[in-house]
């Protein structure tokens, strides 16, 4: 599907419509549907697995090898043996298939899926990975699903789903110089909980949405499964609307005026805090990255603040841009090397350390302050580090001081 959406109409109902196969009669929430996906895309961390459901059931071939990926992107800097196996075994099945790789250091696959137009208004995509919600910041369904469903959509062609309600967050107000829309969206995750966004395509309306950049789009729209919602959408010029409308819509109003930044507690997203709780905090290990901020914005912003200073003695300050593309506009940029000069260690692009398949690892009882989006015990690759959430901005300053700032000691 492609063109103009139409407005009065939630976004996931007119591309869903625009997908099915041989069906008639309204697209209603809470009607199964069969679609037909516009890509599909295997990450490396769920490979092994679709390889051995295709061996079970006897499958060897995909509905069209031109729409289906592989993107090597967890697993970049693999110093497990037994993990090097897998990826090994993961490079040759899909040469077996035939279809198109992305393979190591090219980048995140959901950072990749918006470069080269996977993403794009009106697309109907499939991911292994819970974050393919990412599609929403440009106008696409985006929906993460399980081996067993990618598995299926790769040899038919075909899936089903659940058609969602649809709820509009319509924020108002602006917030606080320094806060992102990591720090928006967790804190909404905090006010609200879940339960009004479960299983639901959530869009989000308003000014200030409306004015974020699409690296900032993509930021927010990457933690949307960290609500519990099934798909979400930034409405901006680039194919999603307001649905304001819509009969039935469910709206929840969130005031974000001098919302200041925030970080998130260990060991679950939703324990977030604004950032003066938690200052003083030690910190020894300072990530960016990840699909929800490894984009060229992102590392400006951690280039700016350690500008002309030195990471503190005793933190590993560690930076993974998330694509190739991204590391070498990073480079024309000299934001790299500000970042290398600072002291920070800059890897090959993709997940990073954001999984714990790769290094570096955490070490027991350190204090790690990352720009991910979910800080689960065990999630960096060891359960007896504690893991807190912030923006890039926050990120950096804690990088100089070894502690989690307060705001007046943010640039």
């Amino acid at each position: 599907m492609t063109g103009v959406l139409q407005e009065g109409v939630p976004l996931a109902e007119q591309i869903i419509a625009g997908h099915l196969v041989d069906e008639e009669g309204p697209v209603a929430p809470g009607r199964l549907v069969t679609v037909r996906p516009d890509r599909v895309y295997v990450q490396d961390g769920n490979a092994p697995t679709v390889a051995r459901l295709y061996e079970q059931h006897g499958f060897t071939t995909v509905f069209d090898p031109e729409r289906v990926s592989f993107v090597f992107d967890h697993s970049v800097l693999v110093a497990d043996v037994d993990m090097a196996d897998r990826m090994k075994d993961a490079d040759r099945f899909a040469a077996r298939l035939g279809v198109d790789v992305r393979a190591r250091g090219q980048g995140i696959s959901h950072v990749l899926a918006a470069e080269v137009g996977w993403f794009s208004p009106g697309a109907l995509v499939l991911g292994s990975d819970s974050h393919t919600c990412v599609g929403g910041a440009f106008g696409a369904l985006g929906l993460g699903m399980g081996a067993s469903d990618i598995v299926a959509a790769m040899v038919t062609g075909t899936t089903w789903l659940r058609v969602p309600e649809t709820v509009e967050v319509r924020f108002t107000g602006t917030p606080a110089r320094a806060t992102r829309p990591r720090d928006v969206l967790l804190s909404l995750l905090r006010d609200k909980g879940q339960e009004p966004f479960l299983y639901r395509s959530v869009e989000f309306t308003g000014a200030w949405a409306r004015a974020l950049s699409a690296d900032a789009s993509a930021s927010l729209a990457s933690l949307g499964v960290e609500l519990g919602a099934k798909c979400v959408f930034v409405p901006d010029e680039q194919g999603a609307i307001p649905t304001g409308t819509a009969p039935g819509l469910t709206r929840v109003d969130f005031d974000i005026s001098g919302l200041q930044p925030t970080v998130a507690l260990p060991h679950l997203p939703a324990r977030t805090v604004p950032l003066d709780e938690a200052a003083g905090t030690p910190i020894s290990y300072v990530f960016v990255g990840s699909c929800t901020n490894s984009r060229l914005e992102d590392i400006a912003e951690a280039a700016a603040v350690v500008r002309g200073h030195r990471v503190r003695a005793g933190v590993q300050f560690v930076v993974t841009p998330g694509s190739n593309a991204v590391y070498r506009d990073a480079m024309r940029a000299g934001y790299i090397d500000t970042l290398l000069t600072a002291g920070a260690v800059v890897t090959p692009a993709g997940c990073g350390a954001c999984v714990g398949t790769q290094g570096p690892l955490p070490a027991r009882g350190e204090n790690v302050l990352s720009t991910m989006n979910r800080n689960f015990r065990g999630r960096m690759g060891n359960p007896e580090a504690d893991i807190y959430l912030s923006s890039p901005v926050v990120a950096a300053a804690t990088a100089l001081s070894g502690a989690i700032p307060r705001v007046e000691d943010l640039p």
